[in-house]
């Protein structure tokens, strides 16, 4: 900031910094909720995977007896 600067020009420098402030704080919470969301999915496709691998192994356990 110049020193000269006059207080409207100040207070524009500030209001682009508040801006800018509360973009990178909203980018960064999306981030977060995709990160979260993504761990999510990987977290049940994985369990049902695993219910689907036991359904399998005590459905063949069931034909085999």
């Amino acid at each position: 900031m110049h020193p000269d600067a006059s207080e409207a020009q100040i207070e524009a420098v500030a209001e682009s910094l508040r801006k800018a402030h509360y973009t990178e704080l909203a980018l960064k919470s999306a981030q977060a909720r995709r990160a979260k969301s993504a761990a999510a999915k990987d977290t049940k496709r994985r369990r049902t995977q695993d219910e689907l691998a036991q359904y399998t192994a005590s459905k063949s356990e069931r034909a085999a007896a």
